[in-house]
Protein backbone atom coordinates (compact mmCIF):
# COMPACT_ATOMS: atom_id res chain seq x y z
CA UNK A 1 0.00 0.00 0.00
CA UNK A 2 2.73 2.46 0.98
CA UNK A 3 4.66 1.76 -2.21
CA UNK A 4 1.55 2.35 -4.32
CA UNK A 5 0.78 5.63 -2.55
CA UNK A 6 4.36 6.86 -2.95
CA UNK A 7 4.56 6.03 -6.65
CA UNK A 8 1.16 7.56 -7.45
CA UNK A 9 1.98 10.67 -5.43
CA UNK A 10 5.29 11.14 -7.24
CA UNK A 11 3.72 10.52 -10.64
CA UNK A 12 1.01 13.11 -9.96
CA UNK A 13 3.57 15.79 -9.05
CA UNK A 14 6.20 15.37 -11.76
CA UNK A 15 7.22 19.03 -11.91
CA UNK A 16 7.77 19.27 -8.13
CA UNK A 17 9.59 15.96 -8.10
CA UNK A 18 11.90 17.06 -10.90
CA UNK A 19 12.70 20.32 -9.07
CA UNK A 20 13.53 18.42 -5.88
CA UNK A 21 15.58 15.89 -7.84
CA UNK A 22 17.50 18.70 -9.55
CA UNK A 23 18.22 20.43 -6.23
CA UNK A 24 19.61 17.28 -4.62
CA UNK A 25 21.54 16.26 -7.74
CA UNK A 26 23.28 19.62 -8.02
CA UNK A 27 24.07 19.80 -4.31
CA UNK A 28 25.50 16.30 -4.03
CA UNK A 29 27.18 16.70 -7.43
CA UNK A 30 29.11 19.76 -6.31
CA UNK A 31 29.98 18.11 -2.99
CA UNK A 32 31.12 14.92 -4.76
CA UNK A 33 33.26 16.85 -7.23
CA UNK A 34 34.92 18.81 -4.45
CA UNK A 35 35.35 15.68 -2.34
CA UNK A 36 36.97 13.83 -5.24
CA UNK A 37 39.33 16.72 -5.87
CA UNK A 38 40.12 17.04 -2.15
CA UNK A 39 41.16 13.39 -1.99
CA UNK A 40 43.58 13.87 -4.88
CA UNK A 41 44.48 17.54 -4.98
CA UNK A 42 47.14 17.17 -2.30
CA UNK A 43 49.28 14.88 -4.44
CA UNK A 44 48.30 16.69 -7.66
CA UNK A 45 49.27 20.08 -6.29
CA UNK A 46 52.40 18.69 -4.68
CA UNK A 47 53.51 17.21 -8.01
CA UNK A 48 52.85 20.53 -9.72
CA UNK A 49 54.75 22.46 -7.06
CA UNK A 50 57.59 19.94 -7.26
CA UNK A 51 58.33 21.32 -10.71
CA UNK A 52 59.66 24.38 -8.88
CA UNK A 53 62.67 22.40 -7.66
CA UNK A 54 63.85 20.22 -4.78
CA UNK A 55 62.33 20.27 -1.31
CA UNK A 56 64.91 18.01 0.41
CA UNK A 57 68.69 17.82 0.45
CA UNK A 58 70.74 14.78 1.39
CA UNK A 59 74.15 15.71 2.73
CA UNK A 60 76.99 13.96 4.56
CA UNK A 61 76.40 13.69 8.26
CA UNK A 62 78.31 16.54 9.89
CA UNK A 63 78.39 18.80 6.82
CA UNK A 64 78.36 22.52 7.56
CA UNK A 65 75.98 23.39 4.70
CA UNK A 66 72.59 24.73 5.85
CA UNK A 67 69.74 24.59 3.29
CA UNK A 68 67.91 27.54 4.84
CA UNK A 69 70.95 29.80 5.13
CA UNK A 70 71.09 32.94 3.04
CA UNK A 71 74.27 34.06 1.35
CA UNK A 72 77.42 31.98 1.09
CA UNK A 73 76.87 28.24 1.02
CA UNK A 74 79.74 25.88 1.74
CA UNK A 75 80.23 22.24 2.59
CA UNK A 76 82.73 21.06 5.16
CA UNK A 77 85.64 19.41 3.31
CA UNK A 78 87.07 17.42 6.23
CA UNK A 79 86.64 14.11 4.47
CA UNK A 80 82.83 14.16 4.50
CA UNK A 81 81.24 13.09 1.22
CA UNK A 82 78.49 10.93 -0.18
CA UNK A 83 79.02 8.07 -2.64
CA UNK A 84 77.40 8.21 -6.07
CA UNK A 85 75.32 5.18 -5.10
CA UNK A 86 73.39 7.43 -2.68
CA UNK A 87 71.14 8.60 -5.52
CA UNK A 88 69.93 5.14 -6.50
CA UNK A 89 69.57 4.23 -2.81
CA UNK A 90 66.76 6.78 -2.52
CA UNK A 91 64.55 4.41 -4.51
CA UNK A 92 65.25 1.45 -2.20
CA UNK A 93 63.65 2.92 0.94
CA UNK A 94 60.11 2.72 2.32
CA UNK A 95 59.25 6.07 0.69
CA UNK A 96 60.68 5.16 -2.72
CA UNK A 97 57.42 5.94 -4.49
CA UNK A 98 57.39 9.42 -2.95
CA UNK A 99 60.80 10.32 -4.36
CA UNK A 100 60.14 11.93 -7.74
CA UNK A 101 63.48 13.31 -8.95
CA UNK A 102 67.03 13.70 -7.66
CA UNK A 103 70.34 15.16 -8.83
CA UNK A 104 73.80 14.69 -7.27
CA UNK A 105 75.95 17.78 -6.79
CA UNK A 106 79.68 18.31 -6.36
CA UNK A 107 80.97 21.86 -5.94
CA UNK A 108 84.30 23.03 -7.31
CA UNK A 109 85.77 26.53 -7.62
CA UNK A 110 87.13 27.24 -11.09
CA UNK A 111 88.97 30.09 -12.78
CA UNK A 112 87.57 31.04 -16.18
CA UNK A 113 89.12 33.91 -18.13
CA UNK A 114 90.32 35.69 -15.00
CA UNK A 115 87.01 35.18 -13.17
CA UNK A 116 86.52 32.96 -10.13
CA UNK A 117 83.44 30.86 -10.83
CA UNK A 118 81.40 28.57 -8.58
CA UNK A 119 80.78 25.38 -10.55
CA UNK A 120 78.68 22.31 -9.79
CA UNK A 121 79.09 18.85 -11.24
CA UNK A 122 75.84 16.93 -11.68
CA UNK A 123 73.91 14.48 -13.79
CA UNK A 124 71.83 16.33 -16.32
CA UNK A 125 69.89 13.18 -17.19
CA UNK A 126 70.74 9.66 -16.13
CA UNK A 127 68.91 6.32 -16.10
CA UNK A 128 69.54 4.41 -12.87
CA UNK A 129 68.81 0.77 -12.12
CA UNK A 130 66.67 0.52 -8.98
CA UNK A 131 64.72 -2.33 -7.32
CA UNK A 132 61.53 -0.85 -8.80
CA UNK A 133 62.92 -0.66 -12.33
CA UNK A 134 64.79 1.97 -14.38
CA UNK A 135 64.62 5.50 -12.99
CA UNK A 136 65.33 8.44 -15.30
CA UNK A 137 66.35 11.48 -13.29
CA UNK A 138 68.83 14.36 -13.14
CA UNK A 139 69.07 18.14 -13.04
CA UNK A 140 66.93 18.67 -16.14
CA UNK A 141 64.07 16.69 -14.60
CA UNK A 142 64.53 18.20 -11.13
CA UNK A 143 64.15 21.72 -12.55
CA UNK A 144 61.77 21.35 -15.54
CA UNK A 145 60.75 25.03 -15.41
CA UNK A 146 64.22 26.41 -15.96
CA UNK A 147 64.45 28.17 -19.30
CA UNK A 148 67.30 26.65 -21.35
CA UNK A 149 68.84 28.09 -24.49
CA UNK A 150 70.63 25.27 -26.30
CA UNK A 151 70.73 21.73 -24.91
CA UNK A 152 71.84 20.27 -21.61
CA UNK A 153 75.42 18.91 -21.71
CA UNK A 154 75.86 15.25 -22.57
CA UNK A 155 76.93 12.88 -19.80
CA UNK A 156 80.73 12.72 -19.55
CA UNK A 157 81.21 15.15 -22.43
CA UNK A 158 83.45 18.23 -22.58
CA UNK A 159 80.47 20.57 -22.27
CA UNK A 160 79.05 22.98 -19.71
CA UNK A 161 75.91 24.98 -18.97
CA UNK A 162 76.14 28.58 -17.76
CA UNK A 163 73.73 30.67 -15.74
CA UNK A 164 72.55 33.66 -17.74
CA UNK A 165 74.25 36.12 -15.37
CA UNK A 166 77.59 34.33 -15.57
CA UNK A 167 77.34 34.18 -19.36
CA UNK A 168 76.95 37.97 -19.46
CA UNK A 169 80.00 38.40 -17.22
CA UNK A 170 82.12 36.13 -19.40
CA UNK A 171 80.62 37.32 -22.68
CA UNK A 172 79.93 33.68 -23.54
CA UNK A 173 77.34 32.30 -25.93
CA UNK A 174 76.17 28.84 -26.89
CA UNK A 175 78.92 27.13 -28.90
CA UNK A 176 81.81 29.10 -27.38
CA UNK A 177 84.75 27.27 -25.81
CA UNK A 178 85.92 28.00 -22.27
CA UNK A 179 89.22 27.21 -20.58
CA UNK A 180 88.60 25.95 -17.03
CA UNK A 181 91.30 25.82 -14.37
CA UNK A 182 91.29 24.32 -10.88
CA UNK A 183 94.78 24.64 -9.49
CA UNK A 184 97.15 22.79 -11.84
CA UNK A 185 94.29 20.98 -13.57
CA UNK A 186 92.83 22.39 -16.79
CA UNK A 187 89.97 21.46 -19.09
CA UNK A 188 88.42 22.88 -22.24
CA UNK A 189 84.64 22.73 -22.52
CA UNK A 190 82.07 23.94 -25.02
CA UNK A 191 79.10 26.02 -23.83
CA UNK A 192 76.14 23.76 -24.57
CA UNK A 193 73.39 25.75 -22.82
CA UNK A 194 72.52 29.06 -21.17
CA UNK A 195 70.13 28.67 -18.24
CA UNK A 196 67.74 31.08 -16.50
CA UNK A 197 67.44 29.56 -12.98
CA UNK A 198 67.00 32.78 -11.03
CA UNK A 199 68.64 33.71 -7.73
CA UNK A 200 72.26 32.86 -6.90
CA UNK A 201 72.34 30.15 -9.57
CA UNK A 202 72.32 32.86 -12.26
CA UNK A 203 76.12 33.04 -11.75
CA UNK A 204 76.78 29.30 -11.58
CA UNK A 205 78.40 26.92 -14.06
CA UNK A 206 77.28 23.30 -14.39
CA UNK A 207 79.50 20.45 -15.56
CA UNK A 208 78.96 16.73 -16.06
CA UNK A 209 79.66 15.09 -12.69
CA UNK A 210 82.60 13.07 -14.01
CA UNK A 211 84.33 16.22 -15.29
CA UNK A 212 83.85 18.03 -11.96
CA UNK A 213 85.23 15.03 -10.05
CA UNK A 214 88.36 15.08 -12.23
CA UNK A 215 88.94 18.80 -11.69
CA UNK A 216 88.34 18.53 -7.93
CA UNK A 217 90.28 15.25 -7.66
CA UNK A 218 87.40 13.66 -5.81
CA UNK A 219 86.46 10.57 -7.85
CA UNK A 220 83.16 8.93 -6.94
CA UNK A 221 82.29 11.59 -4.36
CA UNK A 222 79.30 13.91 -3.94
CA UNK A 223 78.74 16.94 -1.74
CA UNK A 224 74.98 16.48 -1.62
CA UNK A 225 71.92 15.17 -3.43
CA UNK A 226 69.05 17.55 -4.16
CA UNK A 227 65.77 15.67 -4.35
CA UNK A 228 62.09 16.26 -4.81
CA UNK A 229 59.63 14.16 -2.78
CA UNK A 230 55.90 14.12 -2.16
CA UNK A 231 55.06 14.85 1.48
CA UNK A 232 52.06 15.78 3.60
CA UNK A 233 51.85 18.89 5.78
CA UNK A 234 53.76 18.57 9.04
CA UNK A 235 51.29 17.76 11.86
CA UNK A 236 50.65 20.36 14.52
CA UNK A 237 50.66 17.75 17.28
CA UNK A 238 53.42 15.54 18.62
CA UNK A 239 53.49 11.85 17.69
CA UNK A 240 51.45 9.48 19.88
CA UNK A 241 53.25 7.62 22.64
CA UNK A 242 54.46 4.29 21.26
CA UNK A 243 53.79 2.46 24.54
CA UNK A 244 50.30 3.84 25.19
CA UNK A 245 49.01 3.97 21.62
CA UNK A 246 51.07 1.63 19.39
CA UNK A 247 48.55 1.71 16.53
CA UNK A 248 48.38 5.50 16.53
CA UNK A 249 52.17 5.70 16.65
CA UNK A 250 52.50 3.28 13.74
CA UNK A 251 49.91 5.21 11.73
CA UNK A 252 51.80 8.45 12.45
CA UNK A 253 55.15 7.00 11.40
CA UNK A 254 53.66 5.54 8.20
CA UNK A 255 52.35 8.94 7.07
CA UNK A 256 54.52 10.91 4.65
CA UNK A 257 55.35 13.76 6.99
CA UNK A 258 58.61 15.56 6.08
CA UNK A 259 60.44 14.38 9.22
CA UNK A 260 59.41 10.75 8.64
CA UNK A 261 60.46 10.83 4.99
CA UNK A 262 63.77 12.52 5.82
CA UNK A 263 64.59 10.00 8.57
CA UNK A 264 63.88 6.97 6.39
CA UNK A 265 65.79 8.30 3.37
CA UNK A 266 68.81 9.04 5.55
CA UNK A 267 68.68 5.52 6.98
CA UNK A 268 69.08 4.15 3.44
CA UNK A 269 72.50 5.79 3.05
CA UNK A 270 74.84 5.28 6.04
CA UNK A 271 76.66 8.43 7.07
CA UNK A 272 74.09 10.77 5.57
CA UNK A 273 71.34 13.06 6.78
CA UNK A 274 68.34 14.40 4.87
CA UNK A 275 67.17 17.92 5.60
CA UNK A 276 63.85 19.37 4.36
CA UNK A 277 63.83 22.89 2.97
CA UNK A 278 61.53 24.03 5.75
CA UNK A 279 60.18 27.25 4.23
CA UNK A 280 59.31 25.53 0.95
CA UNK A 281 57.67 22.52 2.64
CA UNK A 282 55.69 24.76 5.00
CA UNK A 283 54.56 26.96 2.11
CA UNK A 284 53.29 23.99 0.12
CA UNK A 285 51.49 22.62 3.19
CA UNK A 286 49.79 25.99 3.73
CA UNK A 287 48.59 26.11 0.12
CA UNK A 288 47.13 22.59 0.29
CA UNK A 289 45.45 23.25 3.66
CA UNK A 290 43.85 26.49 2.47
CA UNK A 291 42.65 24.86 -0.73
CA UNK A 292 41.05 21.97 1.18
CA UNK A 293 39.36 24.46 3.53
CA UNK A 294 38.02 26.40 0.56
CA UNK A 295 36.60 23.23 -1.02
CA UNK A 296 34.97 22.24 2.28
CA UNK A 297 33.27 25.62 2.56
CA UNK A 298 32.07 25.44 -1.04
CA UNK A 299 30.69 21.92 -0.47
CA UNK A 300 28.82 23.05 2.64
CA UNK A 301 27.43 26.04 0.76
CA UNK A 302 26.24 23.82 -2.09
CA UNK A 303 24.58 21.36 0.29
CA UNK A 304 22.92 24.19 2.20
CA UNK A 305 21.50 25.63 -1.02
CA UNK A 306 20.35 22.16 -2.03
CA UNK A 307 18.63 21.67 1.34
CA UNK A 308 16.86 25.02 1.09
CA UNK A 309 15.67 24.15 -2.40
CA UNK A 310 14.35 20.81 -1.17
CA UNK A 311 12.56 22.46 1.78
CA UNK A 312 10.97 25.02 -0.54
CA UNK A 313 9.81 22.40 -3.01
CA UNK A 314 8.45 20.06 -0.33
CA UNK A 315 6.66 22.89 1.48
CA UNK A 316 4.94 24.01 -1.73
CA UNK A 317 3.95 20.42 -2.38
CA UNK A 318 2.45 20.05 1.11
CA UNK A 319 0.41 23.23 0.71
CA UNK A 320 -0.93 22.00 -2.65
CA UNK A 321 -1.89 18.66 -1.07
CA UNK A 322 -3.80 20.14 1.89
CA UNK A 323 -7.08 18.45 0.83
CA UNK A 324 -5.32 15.14 0.27
CA UNK A 325 -3.80 15.18 3.76
CA UNK A 326 -7.09 16.35 5.26
CA UNK A 327 -8.92 13.44 3.61
CA UNK A 328 -6.29 10.99 4.84
CA UNK A 329 -6.61 12.32 8.39
CA UNK A 330 -10.43 12.11 8.17
CA UNK A 331 -10.15 8.48 7.05
CA UNK A 332 -8.02 7.67 10.11
CA UNK A 333 -4.44 8.22 8.98
CA UNK A 334 -2.21 8.89 11.97
CA UNK A 335 0.54 11.47 12.23
CA UNK A 336 3.06 8.66 11.96
CA UNK A 337 1.52 7.44 8.70
CA UNK A 338 1.73 10.91 7.17
CA UNK A 339 5.34 11.24 8.35
CA UNK A 340 6.25 7.88 6.80
CA UNK A 341 4.61 8.86 3.51
CA UNK A 342 6.40 12.21 3.24
CA UNK A 343 9.73 10.78 4.33
CA UNK A 344 9.43 7.88 1.87
CA UNK A 345 8.73 10.30 -0.99
CA UNK A 346 11.63 12.58 -0.02
CA UNK A 347 14.04 9.69 0.54
CA UNK A 348 13.25 8.13 -2.82
CA UNK A 349 13.78 11.40 -4.68
CA UNK A 350 16.87 12.32 -2.66
CA UNK A 351 18.57 8.92 -3.06
CA UNK A 352 18.02 9.10 -6.80
CA UNK A 353 19.45 12.62 -6.75
CA UNK A 354 22.41 11.41 -4.67
CA UNK A 355 23.26 8.70 -7.18
CA UNK A 356 22.92 11.10 -10.11
CA UNK A 357 24.93 13.70 -8.19
CA UNK A 358 27.75 11.21 -7.64
CA UNK A 359 27.91 10.51 -11.37
CA UNK A 360 27.79 14.22 -12.21
CA UNK A 361 30.39 15.11 -9.57
CA UNK A 362 32.75 12.34 -10.66
CA UNK A 363 32.60 13.46 -14.28
CA UNK A 364 33.08 17.11 -13.28
CA UNK A 365 36.06 16.30 -11.06
CA UNK A 366 37.66 14.28 -13.85
CA UNK A 367 37.27 17.19 -16.27
CA UNK A 368 38.65 19.72 -13.78
CA UNK A 369 41.55 17.49 -12.78
CA UNK A 370 42.44 16.78 -16.39
CA UNK A 371 42.47 20.47 -17.34
CA UNK A 372 44.29 21.70 -14.24
CA UNK A 373 46.80 18.92 -13.63
CA UNK A 374 46.82 16.92 -16.87
CA UNK A 375 46.05 13.84 -14.78
CA UNK A 376 43.86 10.88 -15.76
CA UNK A 377 40.34 10.66 -14.43
CA UNK A 378 40.09 8.80 -11.14
CA UNK A 379 36.62 7.96 -9.83
CA UNK A 380 36.16 7.51 -6.08
CA UNK A 381 33.64 4.68 -5.53
CA UNK A 382 33.86 5.20 -1.78
CA UNK A 383 32.15 8.56 -2.23
CA UNK A 384 28.98 6.90 -3.61
CA UNK A 385 27.73 5.70 -0.20
CA UNK A 386 28.78 9.06 1.24
CA UNK A 387 26.72 10.84 -1.41
CA UNK A 388 23.73 8.61 -0.66
CA UNK A 389 24.02 9.24 3.09
CA UNK A 390 24.26 12.99 2.48
CA UNK A 391 21.23 12.82 0.19
CA UNK A 392 19.30 10.91 2.85
CA UNK A 393 20.28 13.55 5.40
CA UNK A 394 19.01 16.26 3.05
CA UNK A 395 15.74 14.35 2.67
CA UNK A 396 15.20 14.18 6.42
CA UNK A 397 16.23 17.80 6.99
CA UNK A 398 14.08 18.98 4.10
CA UNK A 399 11.00 17.11 5.31
CA UNK A 400 10.90 18.12 8.98
CA UNK A 401 9.47 21.62 8.39
CA UNK A 402 6.91 20.63 5.74
CA UNK A 403 5.85 17.64 7.88
CA UNK A 404 5.10 19.86 10.86
CA UNK A 405 3.00 22.03 8.54
CA UNK A 406 1.11 18.99 7.23
CA UNK A 407 0.35 17.76 10.73
CA UNK A 408 -1.17 21.12 11.66
CA UNK A 409 -3.83 20.90 8.93
CA UNK A 410 -7.35 20.58 10.32
CA UNK A 411 -9.15 17.80 8.38
CA UNK A 412 -12.49 19.64 8.49
CA UNK A 413 -11.06 22.96 7.31
CA UNK A 414 -8.99 21.22 4.63
CA UNK A 415 -11.97 19.37 3.19
CA UNK A 416 -14.24 22.43 3.43
CA UNK A 417 -11.71 24.78 1.78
Amino acid sequence: MLRRLVWRSLAARRSRVLLALLAVTLGTGVATALGTLALQVGDDLARTLRAAGPNFVMRPEGAAWRPDAVGEIAVARAGVALPESAVAALRSTFWRNNVLEAAPELDVTLHVGGHEVEATGTWFERVLATPGGPWRTGLSRLHPRWQVEGAWPAAGGAQAALGRGLARELGARVGDTLELASGPRHARVAVAALVDPGGLDEHRLWLPLERAQELAQRPGELDRVALSALVKPEPRHSPPDAARDPQGYERFMCTAYPANVAHDLAAGVPGSEVVPLTELVAGEASVVWRLNLLMLMLALAALTASGLGLVSTTTASVVERAREFGLMRALGATSGALAVLLLAESLLVSLAGGALGWLLGTATAAAIRGDAFAAPAAAQPLLLPVALVVAAGLAVAGTVGPLRLALRFDPVESLRG
